[in-house]
């Protein structure tokens, strides 16, 4: 059962930067392919922003906290989705950026 728990952990925290480096590289490049390094960027960006959130909605204010709010499936759930969604909003805003700096270049 742990190790099912920490895949699921491990899904839940590395997935939304997955799919925010997707956005990030289909808005800059027009292509679908995923730069690991932008992913990890996205994931820590979109933790901390999803820790800032559960900080000031949830009153969790440390990791085994949020571990313990894991445990709900429905909590599990909400905030997979949310995640994706603020990674693929901050892909899409980072995209947006470095094209401009890239076409302000030229």
């Amino acid at each position: 059962m742990i190790a099912f728990e920490f895949f699921r952990y491990f899904l839940i925290l590395i997935v939304p930067g997955l799919i925010g480096a997707l956005a990030y590289s289909i808005t800059y490049r027009l292509r679908t392919e995923i730069n690991i390094y932008v992913a990890l960027i996205l994931d820590f960006l979109t933790f901390l922003i999803m820790l800032t959130g559960l900080y000031f909605c949830k009153d969790v204010f440390t990791v085994s906290d949020l571990l313990i709010e894991f445990t709900c499936l429905h909590f599990t759930i909400i905030y997979g989705l949310i995640s994706m969604w603020v990674a693929i909003i901050l892909g899409v805003i980072f995209g947006f950026i470095r094209r401009l700096f890239f076409w302000i270049r030229r």
